[in-house]
């Protein structure tokens, strides 16, 4: 590896390892410390919290500079999956996009939960786990789609491909080539994961501007801390929607730049894990941050360490002075 590499692999396996520790805590805090006030809704933030587990993991494992030439993508992997064959390096990198896409589910059928349990009052933990089930068959069925999907690791034809704008290409382990025209499993993920996060936005906000009109039209049947509660949790879904404007979106936009010659690829190719992976991180700490009971519970552990920390030094102090 050279040393843009190098720094890749520390970068990407840095960010992950912060997700995946988040995301743990996260986990954490939704199966312990969850009053049952929010059941039906923490099996939501489970769903996401999952995903963006697999997602660390799928990243951290995989490791892949991507690169758009033409028609074609080029993968380079530098993560410990290139030693396990090209189908499982090419199905982890084609993980990684549909975790992405299965994370945007997540949050609109959070922000859909929102809306039906304040306009109808009824939303139980069954429907809640048959909807993320539903909502993930979708990325699923489009990832198995891709373990057919035709690759070609040949040094030879992936130089010719990149017209030689990679650097001794021959000295990586794993470089896999897709022609995304005549495969369709390909053209429906790459669709998917750009054009298709338009209608999940539609429905997102949709859904964000009917429960606050709700909240406005039935002040007397819902109770101040209800309403509070609605808002501060709707607050949480719409800063994670705006996440993949910074992540997601800026890397869709340069795959789709170099597809058309007019960025060079072999620059953005260390770019895209990287922004996706603020995602990981980003998305439990705002979860953390406006879910009450497990911001809650973070405030009273730091106070105890503070707590625990300055009797600490007293005792240690006074032992001093009785010296």
């Amino acid at each position: 590896m050279n040393t843009a590499d190098s720094l890749f692999v520390i970068i990407v396996t840095i960010l992950t390892l912060i997700g995946f520790c988040l995301n743990s805590l996260l986990l954490y805090l939704i199966i312990w410390k969850s009053p049952r006030s929010l059941t039906p809704y923490r099996i939501f933030l489970a769903n996401t919290t999952i995903t963006q587990l697999l997602f660390a993991v799928f990243s951290v494992t995989s490791q892949p500079r991507v690169l758009s030439k033409h028609q074609y993508t080029i993968v380079i992997y530098l993560g410990p999956v290139q030693y396990f064959g090209s189908w499982f390096s090419y199905m982890s990198y084609v993980g990684i996009l549909h975790l992405s896409l299965n994370s945007f589910i997540s949050l609109m059928l959070s922000m859909v939960y929102r809306y039906y349990s304040i306009r109808f009052h009824k939303f139980t933990a069954s429907t809640s786990i048959i909807l993320c089930v539903l909502g993930y068959s979708i990325p699923f069925l489009i990832y198995a789609s891709c373990s057919n999907v035709l690759v070609d690791p040949s040094v030879k034809v992936n130089n010719e491909i990149l017209e030689g704008s990679v650097k001794n290409l021959e000295n990586y382990n794993m470089v896999l080539s897709t022609n995304i025209t005549n495969q369709y499993p390909l053209i429906i993920l790459v669709l998917a994961v750009t054009i298709g996060l338009i209608p999940i936005y539609f429905v997102m906000y949709w859904c964000r501007h009917q429960i606050h009109k709700t909240l406005k039209q039935t002040r007397s049947v819902h109770s101040p801390s209800t309403r509070d509660n609605a808002r501060r949790l709707v607050h949480a879904l719409t800063i994670q929607s705006i996440i993949p404007l910074v992540s997601v979106f800026p890397a869709s936009t340069f795959w789709c730049l170099a597809q058309l010659g007019i960025v060079e690829p072999t620059a953005y190719s260390y770019f895209i894990i990287p922004c996706l992976s603020l995602g990981c991180i980003a998305d439990p700490l705002v979860t953390i941050r406006c879910v009450l009971p497990y911001r809650k519970w973070i405030l009273k552990m730091c106070h105890r360490t503070n707590s625990d920390t300055t009797s600490s030094n007293q005792e240690k102090t006074t032992i001093f002075l009785k010296h």
